[in-house]
């Protein structure tokens, strides 16, 4: 798949969701969400609404900052 093919079977909203189901498991202190425009989105639940979620066009580095923040320990 190239990415826009990639980026249209996200469009299907089963197949969003699955993905951020996945990455709900995989980070399960993170809540996971794409907008329509087709941007990924994680929140952990520590953070107050003030601060920005994390976000990535692509799920894939989406996850990779997820876990770079975890690591760095900057989720409080």
């Amino acid at each position: 798949m190239n990415q826009e093919e990639t980026a249209a079977y996200y469009d299907d909203p089963a197949h969003a969701v699955n993905m951020c189901d996945l990455l709900m498991r995989a980070f399960p202190t993170w809540v996971v969400w794409r907008r329509q425009d087709r941007a990924w989105l994680a929140r952990h639940r520590t953070w107050d609404r003030e601060r920005q979620p994390l976000a990535d066009r692509n799920a894939g580095l989406l996850h990779q900052a997820m876990r770079e923040t975890n690591i760095r320990g900057v989720v409080s």
